[in-house]
């Protein structure tokens, strides 16, 4: 009947937008289409602007294998010409130069726009938080957290150690590593430590740039660069009779390695050939510098300079340069 052959096309016109909707439903929760809702992360009207929240292509086609037109780095912004097209891509101009770029990478530029921030915040230094121990009795220094690793060397009770990390062995046991790179790895039983003190840190940024902090009560040497502490290590500096000199100085000159003759014949007296990378940092000849005729860092033992091993003091020749400030104080 004509009516009711009117009635079933009613009906199916009004079935299938219903069919279509459930169909898109199911298929979404399923998370077939997600990909597809994602690529679409952007709602860009032709004439708005939009801004990219990561470095963006823009291509002569709405495709990532099209023509490479420019790079829009993070935080551009462009006017939108035209789209969506091919899922989520805009036709945009970029400081005149016209093409597509995907809408998944870009936002729109309106009230609520915050640029994306642009380094990610600094990680802490691991180099924070710190302590100087002691041995409370003489024990081996393990190339490992544990027993059966080789032994390094051996130490005496009171030998200064700074301890850098505590880390367990395949009992549960507690050790300290007390060596940092490009030291050669070095750790001590726990239970051999006592904790003395926490390391003093001062205000990074009391100088820009790179500069070497001298603690002489702590006899810690911190290299400090933008701000962190970069390289913490243990130092032996002038003793009561030949202290190091105080005051905010600098790196006036250095070498690679310097024959060092100084103190008093038969009193004190010293000619120390080769000392590894020396860098003066005041006019009566003190000198940060690598120590191969003692290891007794922790502990003030110098005419003056600044003790270091022979490896740190390495890397601090590497990182430093002439001009650095070196604050010597207690």
């Amino acid at each position: 009947m004509l009516l009711s052959g009117h009635q079933e096309g009613k009906y199916r016109i009004m079935a299938a937008p219903l069919v279509a909707l459930l169909a898109l439903m199911i298929w979404a929760i399923s998370g077939l289409g997600a990909g597809a809702v994602q690529a679409q992360q952007a709602t860009l009207p032709i004439g708005s602007t939009g801004a990219t929240t990561a470095p963006t292509g823009l291509y002569d086609t709405p495709a990532s294998d099209g023509k490479l037109l420019a790079t829009m780095p993070l935080n551009a912004q462009a006017k939108v010409m035209g789209g969506p097209f091919n899922e989520g891509w805009y036709w945009l101009d970029y400081k005149g130069t016209k093409g597509y770029a995907p809408g998944k990478t870009l936002v729109l530029v309106d009230g609520n726009y915050k640029p994306v921030p642009s380094a990610t915040p600094r990680p802490p230094s691991p180099y924070l938080g710190l302590w100087v121990g002691e041995l409370a009795k003489a024990g081996p220094v393990k190339s490992g957290p544990g027993s059966n690793t080789s032994t390094v060397k051996s130490w005496w009770a009171g030998r200064r150690v700074l301890l850098y990390q505590e880390a367990k062995d395949s009992k549960g046991a507690a050790w300290y590593r007390v060596s940092d790179p490009p030291e050669v790895p070095m750790y001590v039983q726990a239970s051999l430590i006592k904790k003395m003190f926490a390391v003093k840190y001062e205000d990074g940024n009391r100088w820009k740039g790179k500069w070497v902090n001298v603690n002489l009560s702590q006899q810690v040497v911190t290299a400090y660069q933008n701000g962190e502490p970069v390289k913490v290590t243990l130092a032996s500096t002038g003793k009561a009779s030949t202290p190091t000199n105080q005051g905010v100085q600098s790196i006036q000159w250095r070498v690679t390695s310097r024959r060092m003759v100084g103190g008093t014949p038969g009193v004190d007296y010293y000619d120390l050939p080769n000392v590894p990378y020396p860098q003066y940092f005041n006019s009566t000849g003190e000198a940060l510098h690598g120590t191969y005729w003692h290891d007794n860092f922790g502990r003030p033992s110098s005419h003056g300079c600044v003790n270091l091993s022979t490896p740190i003091s390495k890397w601090f020749y590497e990182w430093g340069h002439v001009g650095m400030v070196v604050w010597v104080h207690n």
